[in-house]
């Protein structure tokens, strides 16, 4: 049994994300958590094997115990064709949650209204207080420089004034800590 046939069986068994014979995934659509009725639920080894008996006999559609390429290809594009069905669906979704004023456009104002807020990571006071180094409130020239300048130090390893290519190169190789 080759290990493509057992991704297959398994694919067709478990209904994983992916369709058993797609060829190409939809652009992933963004992850929502699973009602709780369709969060992972134990399975018997039985139900298991009833599952994977169900795929097959779908795919068989000429119900001769066989899966041939015909059987496949017709199963790819039914699967390909839910996937896109569901995707239009989830674009549509989001194009009407977009269009707040529901004309069927969408304005410059309303495509804006759904960009991310960009907001700083730390306040004023934050950032002073990792610079301060005296503690006084401020940023002296010599408080700001002392970051950078250290660091330019420590890429220039032979400690000539200037930070060559090769020690751009080894400080880039180096792992963080």
């Amino acid at each position: 049994m080759s290990i493509s046939y057992l991704r297959l069986g398994s694919a067709i068994a478990l209904g994983l994300a992916a369709p058993a014979f797609a060829t190409a995934a939809p652009a992933p659509a963004k992850k929502v958590p699973a009602p709780a009725a369709e969060a992972a639920k134990p399975m018997t080894r039985t139900q298991f094997l009833s599952n994977v008996q169900s795929r097959f006999s779908t795919a068989d559609a000429n119900h001769d115990g066989f899966i041939d390429s015909n059987e496949v290809a017709a199963a790819q594009q039914r699967e390909l064709q839910q996937a896109r069905t569901a995707e239009q669906q989830r674009i549509g979704a989001e194009f009407d949650k977009l269009d707040t004023n529901h004309d069927g456009q969408l304005s410059k104002a309303e495509f804006m209204a759904a960009a991310p807020t960009v907001t700083p990571r730390q306040t004023a006071q934050q950032i002073i207080g990792l610079i301060d180094t005296n503690k006084d409130g401020k940023i002296s020239l010599q408080e700001y420089e002392a970051g950078p300048l250290g660091a330019f130090n420590k890429i220039d390893t032979n400690h000539d004034g200037t930070v060559s290519a090769a020690e751009i190169q080894a400080a880039k190789a180096t792992p963080k800590k």
